[in-house]
């Protein structure tokens, strides 16, 4: 079943149980829309759209358990919250659909977050060897027991999840994502054994902030020849942190995480699921940025040479 913007906000009237005597199509819909699921019309009518193309789906499911599963990661509560939004289905029959979708979400993450796109839209005149900004990314959780100190964040002073998170320079768009590793784990470790320092050449440099250090592929604030190159950098980790920040505006990355089993693999469960999580959310950001909802309005100036 393909379907639109304005069929997905049907069923959005559907399962907000939005009353007879009110217009739904008011000027703040779209922010309605978005309050609740956490990106407009069309871009869950895209994303529909591609769960179907891209793999066979559960013959009962309908675009409201993808809307479900949008409030489970923009809303994040308890369940008779999540339940009480959508119409009060049972929260065995919420889980199920919402966490059938979220995995579906991510599982679009290969085709929509692919690192050869950081060389996208590059101009032939201008010379970097930089294409990439990068930055950890740390994530709030309940942790399960037995307690770790390898858990702890020094950004929120508690246990917490890392993310790897890396954005074309160029176009803005999210290229690379990786995780979850523990929060105690440096960003430095994060690139060198965990994935991107390996899938970038050694002759290419990444935009990072100070905290990174330990490689020659880092180019942090205070390189740069001029003041002209220094503040163009300082606006690629500008977008960098941008990014960051829409990627949270989703309260499942913000807020203690909370879905984990129990027993001697409580942990692993729980980043099992938040993995799945950030996926989907990253996923749907990066379509939000590519269809017209860039961090910053005007593209970014970017001609820092370091040679």
């Amino acid at each position: 079943m393909i379907i639109d913007a304005d069929g997905i906000e049907i069923w959005a009237q559907q399962v907000l149980r939005w009353p007879d005597n009110r217009r739904w199509k008011q000027t703040d819909r779209n922010g309605r829309f978005r309050s609740v699921f956490g990106a407009g019309s069309a871009v869950v009518a895209d994303i529909w759209n591609r769960i179907e193309a891209s793999a066979s789906i559960d013959k009962d499911a309908k675009p409201k358990h993808l809307l479900w599963a949008l409030v489970l990661l923009k809303v994040y509560q308890s369940d008779e919250v999540h339940c009480a939004l959508v119409g009060w289905p049972s929260a065995p029959t919420f889980r199920k659909w919402a966490w059938y979708f979220v995995e579906r979400i991510a599982l679009l993450k290969e085709s929509v977050i692919i690192l050869a796109n950081r060389f996208d839209g590059l101009d032939s005149e201008i010379y970097t060897h930089c294409f990439i900004s990068v930055d950890g990314m740390d994530c709030p959780v309940n942790e399960p027991w037995p307690f770790s100190t390898d858990m702890y964040s020094e950004k929120f002073n508690g246990p917490g999840l890392k993310y790897e998170v890396a954005v074309c320079i160029k176009t803005g768009h999210i290229v690379w994502i990786n995780g979850p590793f523990l929060a105690s784990i440096n960003d430095f470790t994060v690139f060198i054994h965990h994935g991107l320092g390996d899938a970038i050449t050694q002759e290419e440099g990444v935009e990072v902030d100070s905290g990174y250090l330990g490689d020659n592929r880092f180019m942090q604030p205070h390189m740069g020849i001029s003041s002209k190159e220094r503040k163009q950098k300082a606006v690629v980790r500008g977008r960098q942190e941008g990014v960051n920040a829409r990627l949270k505006v989703y309260s499942i990355l913000r807020t203690h995480f909370h879905h984990f089993g129990t027993g001697p693999n409580a942990r692993t469960e729980m980043m099992s699921r938040h993995k799945l999580c950030f996926e989907a959310v990253a996923v749907i950001t990066q379509l939000k940025i590519s269809t017209g909802e860039p961090i910053f309005k005007d593209e970014v100036e970017y001609d820092v040479s370091y040679y």
